[in-house]
């Protein structure tokens, strides 16, 4: 399948995040395990939606307009926002737990 250049640009940079999604959800996981989220989806989900959103508060914080999240800086603040997005899921669900019973 032939596809355009921008096309292929797009389908590269998908590719891209989430190559690099999965791995800092998976380094998450590994610096606190807790088998939660469970499954490839649930690492995926944290990794992805933390790289996404680490490095914007990073720029956000700093004021930079040129920042790459795909860095080395990206990937230590992407791991950061993963745990506490870890961490806030481990809290949401011990008070769902607590409220139900």
């Amino acid at each position: 399948m032939d596809l355009s250049v921008s096309a292929q640009a797009w389908v590269n940079l998908f590719f891209l995040w989430l190559g690099f999604g999965t791995v800092v959800g998976m380094t998450a996981q590994v610096c606190l395990p807790s088998g939660e989220p469970k499954g490839f989806f649930g690492i995926l989900v944290i990794g992805v939606t933390a790289s996404c959103f680490g490095p914007l508060a990073v720029s956000l914080f700093l004021k930079q307009e040129q920042f790459n999240p795909i860095s080395p800086v990206g990937f230590f603040v992407s791991v950061l926002a993963a745990l506490v997005f870890l961490l806030l899921y481990r809290f949401t669900l011990t008070l769902l737990k607590k409220h139900s019973s």
